[in-house]
């Protein structure tokens, strides 16, 4: 088992303000993109069946018309898709105006369109007269009523894929906030308890043993740094979550003078690997504080990792009484909070598993899809 670097490095800070408006400047050029890809790609696929007729019926002349009214649409499209992004926005067909926000987007479907029209049949008169072949010549009223229909259907399914798009980022969005609400609640739930104790034992050694206080201080001082750096991340590198940990796990081997003993058995091409911000956490307080901390003898944590058929395994496993002697708690919120992290990220792709053989002993287990840190 190769040597493992769990120290972390210090993590660049960028400007929030800058970050923001160079994310947002992001977001619509993509925007942009996909909106332009979106219009000309449709009437691009549009275009061969208005020219294959136009042959058919021996108007080839018709070819450049073609083209260019179909470039035409899509450019008109495109210049009304901001008006239609800010329609979808403000008024969602969902609530209690939903029939009102249904009429605003049909009076505004049926607006563009008739401009969609007018601007395509002057445009295209103007420049190319009358269709080639054909004896019939179309009015711009005429137009507006032969093709209004059709272009309102084209609308109304633009913003209705621009409205589902917009409940699944809703969606993708309240799942990263529930995450990030569930990491905020497990730091609270450790910080209060953890920081009494560490700061208690720091009292009481400042009297007996200034080197120790000292050591503890400095100890807590990296615990927090570390605890901060990953901010509110869903996921963050193993390297970095066995680096918090094992700070923890540093205090808590000194609090208990040398009553805890701990093996870590990580493979080295595990470091990598994205996993649940404070994952492993609550599963080594529960080691210590059933496993370790009740027992007069000196008492052993393993933390390991392996990666296997696209699998992380990673476990906690200490030799305390187990299920048998422990208090209810060995089995309570801790690993159900886990289990619900692990639900709510990984769906049925994850597995929590428990072991506590009768003579003693607990295994916590857990399997998740190996996901590779992202490089940058």
């Amino acid at each position: 088992m190769a040597t493992l670097n769990l120290t972390s490095a210090p993590i660049p800070q960028e400007n929030p303000v800058a970050a923001a408006s160079r994310r947002t400047g992001l977001v619509r050029w993509r925007v942009a993109g996909w909106v332009l890809l979106f219009w000309f790609g449709f009437y691009g696929l549009m275009m061969p069946s208005d020219i294959i007729e136009d042959m058919q019926m021996a108007h080839g002349d018709n070819l450049a018309r073609d083209i260019f009214g179909s470039l035409l649409q899509a450019s008109v499209w495109s210049l009304a898709s901001p008006l239609i992004l800010w329609l979808t926005q403000h008024f969602a067909i969902e609530g209690p105006k939903s029939w009102r926000n249904i009429g605003v987007h049909v009076a505004s479907g049926l607006v563009i369109s008739v401009v969609n029209v007018a601007i395509c049949h002057a445009s295209i008169y103007a420049l190319f007269g009358d269709r080639t072949g054909s004896s019939v010549h179309w009015s711009i009223g005429q137009s507006i009523v032969v093709s209004t229909p059709y272009l309102m259907i084209i609308y109304l399914a633009f913003a209705a894929i621009v409205y589902s798009i917009r409940l699944v980022r809703r969606y993708e969005e309240r799942e990263r906030l529930l995450a990030q609400a569930q990491v905020q609640a497990l730091k609270a739930q450790l910080n209060p308890h953890f920081l009494y104790n560490t700061l208690n034992a720091v009292s009481e050694f400042a009297y007996k043993d200034a080197a120790t206080a000292e050591r503890l201080i400095t100890m807590l001082s990296d615990l927090l740094r570390l605890s901060f750096a990953g901010g509110d991340a869903a996921k963050v590198p193993l390297a970095d979550e066995l680096a918090f940990v094992r700070r923890y796990l540093d205090i808590q081997q000194l609090l208990l003078e040398d009553r805890l003993q701990v093996r870590y058995a990580f493979d080295t091409d595990t470091l990598d690997a994205q996993v649940p911000n404070f994952l492993l956490q609550p599963l080594v307080e529960n080691a210590v504080v059933h496993g370790i901390s009740r027992r007069a003898a000196t008492g052993h944590i393993e933390l390991g990792g392996r990666i296997a058929n696209g699998r992380l395994t990673l476990w906690v496993s200490d030799d305390g009484p187990g299920l048998a002697g422990a208090s209810p708690r060995r089995h309570g919120i801790g690993l159900s909070h886990t289990r619900a992290r692990l639900t709510q990220l990984y769906g049925s792709e994850q597995g929590l598993e428990i072991e506590s053989p009768p003579g003693g002993g607990f295994k916590a287990s857990l399997c998740l899809p190996y996901e590779q840190q992202r490089a940058g």
